[in-house]
């Protein structure tokens, strides 16, 4: 009996153990799986969402900066802290680089090249951009877990150069026989037949802005723009708006809300718009070239103006002294005559903030000129003066505009301008009308009808381009002309913030856009403070200044 019961025991810690070690096996979290039991789609849309994020909070900080909306200040120095940055880093380094880093191994041995290659074009791309805000960055010791707890500083242009290197590895993986994620693919969502294409142009089209921002510091960067502006896949993707690589957004708003963050922080259900617009911004569409009218026949403006923003108010009537302050105001004696302050058109409502302005915030939520149907899918404004409120307009179905058609005609201009081929005035105009064209083919995309009397006509977008072009041949001087070009790029890049601030840095241009109201400002930022989280919980890595300079960043102008 005694043997009976020992031989039970024994049985019993046996099927014990085996049952243990079967749980254990079964013990798989499917919301983090392990690199043994992932695949590669497993890790492609969270990458993207990620991506997604990352620039939508790089873009804020290079439209603040570039006065597209308010920057609060009141000086540069006071503008920021390290810890305003701790959420984009944190999304760059564990939302961005783990998942990619997670999937591109995956994707290779699964040969899902597709996957792979578009996992190195995010990289590289986020990679660039730490670079461009940050200055040098830990890389090739970081993300590193256990093994490296405190990475060390990567040179900027190390990072830089490694980054095209990693959309080289793209476009060669573009190029093989592979499936398409289709509906996974949050960027362009097409066919199969096309899928490969768009991303392969995509890398190319990022490699020509690279070699761009660094166009001042390598002497061999107009021969490849050059090359890449030949390349069959840039000249297509050049003439029309089928492989602008954009994140689309929808009108989702609950589990979860899909909506374009800025239409979620301006289209509120309490009628009280979020942002501040820019005042230059603002006038550099609807005073600069011509006159805003309510009336539509007498409206001389930039034919963009209605689709970029949405005004509350159409008129004059709500400005006091406490609903607006600036109104009182002088302008600021520090002005260069022409920079506009306040409200510039005093008869229609553009209400807004002017650069450095961190006086008390007053009750004018109801006032504010916010953000239109382009890009952030708000309302178009056809003079409703209505406040704004949920489910207006594009109901959020708004973009992020990374990289499109006519961003690339502006850099075609830009190196055209400076030794490059083909003709400056030529690129110009072709960036300009791709912009509008876009702009104004917008609504229909997301399935909103703008009154046909407001939308401007041919004869309309021929004046807007025959001033630019008008300003672009008046201008005496390289330097004259390329501020024509940087004018009209910087418009078109409402939304993107990124190549905003870059090419602010690089050259100089808009040259007039309004100082802070402090005239004691400082200048301008030439890179961010390190965040917190990098600089308090790593050993190897101290604070930075914000007037250093990022490695292409060469221009010897002080920034205001």
């Amino acid at each position: 009996m005694k043997m009976k019961k020992i031989f039970i025991l024994v049985l019993s810690v046996s099927l014990l153990g085996s049952c243990t070690k079967t749980l254990d096996e079964l013990l798989v979290n499917p919301n983090g799986p392990t690199p043994e039991s992932a695949n590669a789609d497993l890790y492609l849309t969270q990458l993207q969402l990620n991506f997604a994020g990352f620039f939508n909070g790089a873009s804020s900080y290079g439209m603040e900066l570039t006065r597209q909306i308010v920057m609060y200040g009141p000086t540069y120095q006071a503008a920021y802290t390290p810890t305003s940055f701790d959420g984009l880093w944190s999304t760059a380094y564990t939302g961005v680089f783990k998942h990619a880093n997670a999937l591109i191994p995956v994707a290779e041995k699964e040969k899902k090249w597709i996957a792979a290659g578009m996992a190195k074009t995010m990289k590289a791309y986020t990679m660039m951009t730490l670079v461009d805000m940050f200055g040098d960055i830990p890389y090739t010791t970081a993300n590193l877990g256990s093994e490296n707890t405190n990475p060390t500083i990567d040179k900027g242009a190390d990072v830089y150069t490694a980054a095209i290197g990693l959309l080289d590895q793209a476009i060669a993986d573009f190029q093989k026989s592979t499936a398409y994620p289709g509906n996974q693919d949050l960027f362009f969502q097409t066919s199969s037949a096309t899928g490969a294409a768009k991303w392969r142009t995509t890398a190319k089209l990022l490699k020509l802005r690279a070699i761009n921002n660094t166009r001042l510091v390598d002497a061999g960067a107009i021969g490849k723009i050059n090359t890449l502006l030949a390349d069959a896949d840039i000249v297509a993707a050049m003439s029309g708006t089928g492989n602008d690589f954009e994140f689309k957004y929808s009108t989702k708003q609950a589990a979860p809300n899909s909506r374009h963050p800025r239409y979620n922080g301006n289209y509120s259900a309490n009628g009280s718009a979020g942002d501040y617009m820019g005042v230059y911004f603002m006038w550099s569409l609807a005073a600069d070239k011509g006159g805003f009218n309510n009336t539509e026949s007498r409206n001389t403006s930039d034919p963009r103006t209605r689709y970029y923003f949405y005004r509350q108010q159409i008129n004059n009537n709500n400005v006091t002294s406490n609903t607006l302050s600036c109104s009182t105001f002088p302008v600021p004696s520090h002005y260069l005559t022409g920079m506009p302050f306040c409200q510039f058109e005093n008869s229609f409502g553009f209400w807004g903030r002017n650069h450095g302005d961190n006086s008390g915030i007053p009750p004018d939520g109801p006032y504010r000129t916010t953000v239109g149907i382009y890009p952030f899918g708000g309302d178009f404004d056809a003079n409703q003066g209505l406040n704004v409120g949920l489910n207006r307009g594009a109901q959020g179905a708004g973009i992020q505009p990374i990289w499109q058609a006519a961003f690339s005609n502006f850099v075609a201009a830009e190196a055209a301008l400076v030794g490059g081929t083909g003709n400056p005035r030529s690129r110009l105009e072709a960036g300009v009308r791709a912009s509008i064209s876009k702009v104004l083919g917008y609504p229909a995309t997301v399935s909103v009808a703008v009154p046909s009397a407001l939308v401007p006509d041919a004869t309309r977008i021929n004046v807007y381009v025959d001033k630019v072009l008008a300003r672009y041949d008046a201008a005496a001087t390289v330097d004259a002309k390329m501020e024509v070009i940087q004018q009209e790029y910087y418009i078109a890049l409402w939304g993107n913030g990124v190549d905003a601030y870059n090419n602010y840095r690089r050259t100089g241009k808009p040259g007039r856009m309004s100082y802070t109201i402090a005239q004691a400002g400082g200048d301008m930022i030439r890179s961010h403070y390190y965040p917190s989280v990098l600089v308090n919980l790593n050993k190897n890595i101290t604070q930075k200044t914000i007037d250093k300079k990022v490695f292409w960043d060469t221009n010897p102008a002080i920034l205001k």
